[in-house]
């Protein structure tokens, strides 16, 4: 399966797509509602702690993200992730002072050395987490790791298999919600 980026100077660059059996990616409908609701990209630095294929970050970096560190700990998307990094990096080129960070660790690991870097941990950073549904204990552990974080926060889910929106509402100053059936991906700050 392929995944097509949807806007920016890479509009219609194809990713590959790890299994179905191991990553689900979010639906084109709800990335494009993010992505064009958020149109001002200057210096930002996306992380996307659950990557995938990557299409989320570096569909922020075709939109003007500065940075991105796309994080993915299973070891088969990871080397899906990799080869769409690389031929991103060969086909699209990076612009100057554009960067791509990669990393395979638990987001959990990940955060603290994050938070060390006040870029990181700054107003024009974006946290996407969008772990699988069913491991609801990740979600109450982000929050754990997020103290002082004051960027953006876009958390993703499913009604059915996944946590509430209700709770995660609670959880933040809301910025942006949009939705499709039962999955929801949800914008604020802390």
């Amino acid at each position: 399966m392929a995944i097509s980026l949807l806007g920016g100077r890479a509009r219609g660059f194809q990713l590959q797509a790890p299994p179905e059996n191991i990553t689900r990616p979010t639906s084109v409908l709800l990335k494009r509602r993010l992505f064009d609701w958020r149109q001002a990209w200057d210096d930002y630095l996306f992380i996307d702690l659950c990557a995938g294929s990557g299409s989320m970050g570096l569909e922020a970096l075709s939109r003007g993200a500065q940075e991105i560190w796309l994080n993915e700990i299973n070891r088969v998307a990871q080397k899906v992730l990799e080869k769409n990094v690389a031929n991103f990096k060969q086909k699209m080129g990076l612009l100057e002072g554009e960067s791509i960070h990669q990393s395979q660790l638990d987001f959990r690991k990940l955060l603290p050395q994050l938070a060390a870097h006040p870029r990181a941990w700054g107003e024009k950073s974006v946290i996407f987490f969008d772990p699988p549904y069913e491991e609801h204990q990740l979600y109450e552990e982000l929050w754990d790791h997020l103290k002082g974080f004051q960027g953006e926060i876009w958390i993703e889910s499913d009604e059915q298999k996944g946590v509430s929106l209700a709770a995660q509402r609670q959880r933040l100053n809301v910025i942006k919600e949009v939705s499709q059936g039962q999955h929801w991906l949800l914008v604020g700050k802390l």
